[in-house]
């Protein structure tokens, strides 16, 4: 037996060294963290069981703790040529199989831990086109444009890039849904164009994005119709639907003709002391609707945004000041619906830009995939989330890099509504009371490195609730707490 391990090892060996030079190359990394959580009020904003009218308030103290893995692996063939590909798992700790798993997260944690729960999250070759500058992705790749407020996300696309020093052109098409390969209709299809443009300490961008959504109105983000038992249908931005609308005689159902164009514009400027950046989105488009009792109306995407932030570097601080705009409406009080629904700034789907820890998403959100049900998402007149709509804010920073491995982050958020949103319902009249102020949110982090890369984050974060930070009567304060170990290798 010994002989024959001896024989094949020789023969493995022969065969490493016979190997062309152009033999395949493995490259691989990834991140591992697990983070501890414990929050108060992240679902609905109050402590109240029962609102009227309202039945699915919940207890939304949460205490969890769950661990991600992402292993990437890429396959070189030459710097023209490779295929890359990423797998993820998520686990949230004591969970058994079939159950409900919390935020997004994979099953697999309780006694015995055996689960199916590999995701492949990348896979796509990307390769360089002979005596061109361009080169080409083609497949299940991430995709972001102007810092998530257009799109930021994995997608099946095609993707292909032209450097002409010191412009960048992108070209791209994004399959963002196919509901059947016999039927266009159903099927949402994306193209986008992205000039970059970087030449010494400046940076600058336009990207033009349209989405068609030919008759389709479910998988794109933008308004969602949501019935309460005690007052009207109200309308607000929401987490995936675009194409709904309501015209004050009925919620509207059907939606055909759905196209929006999305044009933005990225300036950015970085000196070694300090450094600034500006970006504008705005909406256009629309859609053909129809409401309960057949009347047809022509609906349009007016809305807009506007970010812009700066940074000041002296010594071990860093010091920061920033704010965001997002379009919205008024409510009309007698109605419960918005003035003007067209105005509320629009997403494509696949949106992600997180901004804070509490109302933004952060590093505790508790939803590896946007945590629809588990976080604070929408309320009837604003959208938060990774995707603001009717919504503002002002932040101001500081971070102290105390010592090499350790450093101290502070930032205070105030928060409002661009149009007011609604906060309650008056108990005498019936009537929706309205409110433009959500708050001030208080977010600290403790970074310290533990060993090599292996890092540790604590994470504390309380909001003071204003009255338009629910809809309900009563908004009680929120907290969030936690922290996360992570090693990306």
């Amino acid at each position: 037996m010994k002989k024959y391990l001896v024989m094949f090892i020789a023969v493995l060996a022969v065969m490493a060294v016979a190997l062309p030079s152009h033999a395949l190359e493995l490259k691989y990394g990834g991140m591992f963290r697990i983070r501890l959580q414990s929050s108060d009020n992240l679902i609905d904003g109050t402590k109240d069981d029962i609102e009227p009218g309202i039945n699915y308030l919940r207890d939304d103290n949460q205490n969890y703790i769950d661990q991600r893995l992402r292993m990437y692996f890429t396959f070189v063939s030459s710097e023209n040529l490779q295929v890359v590909t990423k797998w993820e798992s998520d686990v949230q700790w004591g969970e058994p199989n079939g159950a409900s798993h919390q935020g997004g997260a994979g099953q697999g944690g309780a006694v015995g831990a055996d689960a199916v729960n590999l995701e492949m999250k990348n896979a796509y070759v990307d390769f360089a086109i002979p005596n061109t500058p361009v080169r080409v992705k083609a497949g299940v790749q991430g995709l972001g444009l102007l810092d998530g407020w257009i799109i930021s996300d994995d997608f099946s696309a095609a993707v292909a890039s032209a450097k002409f020093d010191p412009v960048t052109v992108s070209v791209g098409y994004v399959a963002g849904l196919n509901q059947g390969v016999t039927d266009k209709e159903g099927d949402i299809d994306d193209v986008f164009i992205n000039i970059a443009y970087a030449h010494g300490h400046f940076k600058a961008g336009l990207t033009g994005f349209y989405q068609d959504a030919h008759d389709t109105v479910t998988g794109v983000v933008g308004f969602e119709v949501f019935g309460a038992q005690s007052w009207p249908s109200f309308l607000y931005p929401a987490g995936w639907l675009q194409g709904y609308s309501n015209h004050g005689n009925g919620a509207v159902f059907t939606g055909a003709n759905n196209e929006l164009f999305d044009l933005g514009i990225n300036l950015e400027y970085k000196e070694d002391v300090w450094s600034a950046y500006l970006n504008f989105v705005k909406n256009f488009g629309g859609w053909d609707s129809q409401n309960l009792f057949g009347t047809n109306y022509d609906d349009s995407y007016n809305g807009w945004m506007i970010e812009a932030r700066g940074n000041y570097y002296c010594g071990p601080f860093t010091f920061t000041l920033g704010a965001f705009y997002t379009s919205g409406s008024d409510i009309d009080t007698t109605t419960g619906y918005a003035d003007d629904p067209d105005n509320y700034f629009r997403y494509p789907a696949g949106v992600s830009h997180y901004w804070s820890e509490i109302l933004g998403l952060g590093t505790l959100d508790a939803s590896t995939g946007n945590g629809a049900g588990d976080h604070i998402q929408t309320q009837y007149g604003y959208s938060a989330a990774d995707h603001p709509s009717n919504l503002w804010m002002i932040n101001v920073g500081a971070a102290w890099q105390a010592l090499e491995g350790t450093k101290l982050t502070f930032n205070y958020y105030y928060v409002g509504v661009s149009g007011d949103a609604i906060s309650g319902i008056n108990p005498v009249t019936g009537l929706v009371e309205t409110d433009d102020t959500i708050g001030h949110e208080i977010d600290f982090y403790l970074d310290q490195n533990i060993v090599d890369k292996l890092n540790l984050r604590l994470v504390g974060a309380y909001l003071i609730a204003d009255d338009a930070y629910t809809s309900y009567n009563n908004d009680d304060d929120t907290y969030e707490l936690g922290a996360q170990l992570l090693w990306a290798f």
